[in-house]
């Protein structure tokens, strides 16, 4: 891996995390939080090896997780860009999501159950040349499947947006509900746990997301 003084151009940060552009053209994740990068290559590569697209890692050493560039906008861009293509987009994440119920999962994950990515919204899909990427598998773990669907129905329907953009967040939703089993409602409670749970949300979202977890439940 290349030394951490190298030149990188930061591409994004997130919550825990920044991801840089390295002088090579490989990505370099690099945690925050001190989290060791090794587990989330250790899951990128098996789930590379059973056909789910990830990015390719390269290496992973401390707090830095180096892989391949992906090249193309988030679908979360590709939504805002291009709003009449919300429900093709939302059926590429369900379609997403299918894949990940095909997906054995391993055995070095905490939980029982199936695959989840826990975070698995347009944000983390990367539209590349060959197709969609998921990216950032940090909160994978073990469990109910329906669980995960349900959790990117909630991020979709609640996060914040412009009046005019509400219009592509309905196709959006829509697209995605189409093709996800209709069970996850009652999963929805589960998700809704999980989502705030995570960190202090304000008044607007709790509410957003109580208001699902009533729909589901009526």
């Amino acid at each position: 891996m290349a030394p951490r003084d190298e030149a990188h151009r930061l591409l994004a940060s997130g919550q825990e995390a920044d991801v840089y552009l390295r002088s090579d053209g490989l990505l370099v994740k690099r945690s925050r939080a001190g989290r060791d990068a090794r587990p989330e290559a250790e899951l990128m590569r098996y789930l590379r090896r059973h056909g789910l697209p990830v990015p390719r890692v390269a290496a992973s050493s401390g707090t830095d997780l180096v892989m391949e560039y992906v090249p193309g906008p988030r679908m979360s861009e590709e939504v805002d860009a291009k709003p009449w293509r919300a429900g093709a987009l939302g059926r590429e994440l369900a379609e997403l999501h299918r894949r990940l119920d095909d997906v054995p999962p391993p055995d070095f994950l905490p939980g029982e159950g199936g695959l989840l990515h826990l975070d698995l919204h347009p944000g983390n899909v990367v539209l590349g040349p060959e197709g969609p990427v998921v990216v950032d598998w940090t909160s994978a773990v073990r469990g109910d499947r329906r669980v995960d669907v349900a959790l990117s129905w909630l991020v979709m329907a609640v996060a914040p947006l412009r009046p005019f953009k509400r219009l592509a967040r309905s196709r959006l939703l829509k697209g995605f509900l189409s093709g996800v089993d209709g069970g996850v409602r009652a999963a929805m409670p589960a998700a809704a746990a999980i989502r705030l749970s995570r960190r202090q949300r304000d008044e607007a979202e709790v509410s957003a997301v109580r208001r699902l977890v009533a729909d589901c439940n009526g």
